[in-house]
């Protein structure tokens, strides 16, 4: 389904990143109605034929493409997804994109996705404070909440991409933000990874400063060696031409797409509440963990350990 707001990769570039799954729309779409079929015999998991809370198929065709098109990856996937809604509710709940908390917030700051993918079909999103931020009204829950919100929003209903491409501009970042954010990061990390685990391309950091550097390394170690690698720390903005084409970028990061990042951020909120129907009926549909197997692979006990404080696994890339 593309938007203004999401441009989709050609459809040669889509089919290129198919081959190199070794799959097919075809063998998607089958796929699919397999991952369906396990899900019915799941009773603590969504009901797929749900008319009310319906379970999308693009979310389930994006997160096996995201598994590298691995069945019994994407169960384990799938179980965790719709788990993690209902572990931390601070942030997969109320998801009305009206509420006033959340305009506020995506006034001061926002994750977002670039409208146009790269050439490889790789999706830039843009993490940002944004100009005028007021420090006062800043809660680091509401923006968390609107990141996954936005990562829901294009895996289960709009995207289609290969990797996921980072930009982190600190720009406007405060000391009263790093310290809110700063006991959540275990927390914000293990859910993303859970929820929503992107194939990592890159992430790229510009304007730092030395208040942000304790953030960053929290963050760094959270990272496998592999992903630490792909981390680029930038002195200029001017630098990410050097790695992103700029017929990407917006016009304030030296690129050629023509809207600003704050034109691209009404863009996105305008997408949010047009959606808001469907944002009401997601963050309803999670697991019923009363119902969950004994013999469950994927551990109820596990999830809560690495979400309150247990062993935190590694962010996976390829």
């Amino acid at each position: 389904m593309e938007t203004k707001t999401l441009i989709l990769p050609k459809l040669e570039t889509i089919s290129e990143i198919y081959t190199e799954l070794g799959t097919s729309e075809t063998k998607l779409e089958q796929d699919v109605k397999i991952l369906k079929e396990w899900m019915r015999k799941q009773p603590h998991l969504p009901d797929p034929d749900d008319d009310e809370k319906k379970v999308d198929e693009k979310r389930i065709k994006n997160i096996l493409l995201t598994c590298k098109n691995s069945l019994e990856k994407t169960k384990a996937v799938l179980d965790g997804h719709y788990t993690i809604k209902r572990l931390v509710p601070e942030y997969f709940s109320n998801w009305d994109p009206t509420a006033p908390e959340l305009i506020q917030s995506i006034q001061q700051s926002c994750y977002f996705p670039f409208p146009k993918p790269t050439h490889e079909g790789n999706r830039v999103s843009l993490y940002c404070v944004r100009d005028g931020y007021t420090d006062g009204k800043y809660v680091h829950g509401d923006v968390n909440k609107l990141c996954f919100m936005t990562l829901d929003l294009r895996i289960g209903k709009l995207d289609t991409f290969k990797k996921e491409i980072i930009i982190m501009d600190y720009k406007n970042t405060t000391m009263n933000q790093i310290a809110a954010a700063l006991p959540n990061i275990k927390k914000v990390v293990e859910s993303a990874q859970a929820a929503f685990p992107l194939r990592a391309h890159s992430i790229h950091v510009i304007n730092t400063t030395s208040f942000v550097q304790p953030l960053l390394n929290l963050m760094l170690s959270l990272l496998k060696k592999k992903i630490n690698e792909r981390v680029f720390i930038h002195k200029s903005v001017e630098d990410l031409k050097n790695y992103i084409d700029p017929s990407v970028l917006p016009l304030n990061f030296g690129g050629t797409y023509p809207k600003t990042s704050d034109e691209m951020i009404a863009d996105w909120q305008d997408e949010l509440i047009k959606h808001r129907e469907w944002f009401l009926i997601q963050s309803s549909i999670v697991a019923d963990n009363s119902k969950r197997p004994k013999n469950s692979r994927n551990s109820l006990d596990h999830l809560e350990n690495t979400i309150t404080g247990g062993s935190f696994r590694k962010l996976d890339v390829d």
